[in-house]
């Protein structure tokens, strides 16, 4: 559309070698053409008496430079403590999720635990119960039943050979992997 058209009424067309440096419209409208797309609309500057420029820094009364710096300067300090704030809190969240999984770790742990002594205690009631039929062939331990072995005499301790010096070194392994 073109700029500055109030009437609604296109303009005419012409070919290039016709273009002339101005066109009227039938209602007497004058326009030269625009070679180069521009933007339609202007920025709007806000013009109102209420708001006035401070004057320059320099001029302004020592109360009023002061609490300009100190509104700076508690700006800064105020956002600083705020990235401060969120950090730790990023952290505090951080750490209770770890904790959580951990804990719940722990409680499966507790839980297995159980479940094997519960087992375990099964199968010695078990075992019990299978040694007192007398299917199983086991005989009640007795005196008279009781074997006695005698020791092996002893034999003197092997002599130790002095070691070459490379030997001596400790060898140290380490894993291949896990």
């Amino acid at each position: 559309m073109a700029v500055g058209l109030k009437s609604g009424i296109p303009p005419r067309r012409l070919p290039p070698s016709q273009v002339s440096q101005s066109m009227v419209y039938p209602n007497g409208t004058k326009v030269t053409p625009i070679t180069k797309l521009q933007p339609t609309i202007a920025p709007r500057r806000v013009q109102s008496a209420n708001v006035k420029r401070l004057p320059n820094n320099r001029q302004l009364p020592l109360w009023l430079r002061s609490l300009i710096g100190a509104q700076r300067s508690l700006s800064i300090l105020t956002g600083t403590l705020s990235i401060a704030v969120l950090s730790v809190y990023g952290q505090t969240v951080y750490s209770q999720q770890l904790w959580s999984q951990e804990y719940r770790k722990l409680e499966d742990l507790q839980r297995n635990e159980r479940q094997l002594t519960a087992a375990s205690e099964v199968l010695k009631n078990q075992i019990a119960q299978q040694a007192e039929t007398s299917r199983a062939g086991l005989v009640p331990s007795n005196p008279a039943n009781t074997i006695f072995l005698q020791p092996a005499p002893q034999r003197p301790a092997p002599v130790a050979l002095p070691m070459p010096v490379e030997a001596a070194k400790p060898t140290t392994f380490s894993p291949l992997g896990y």
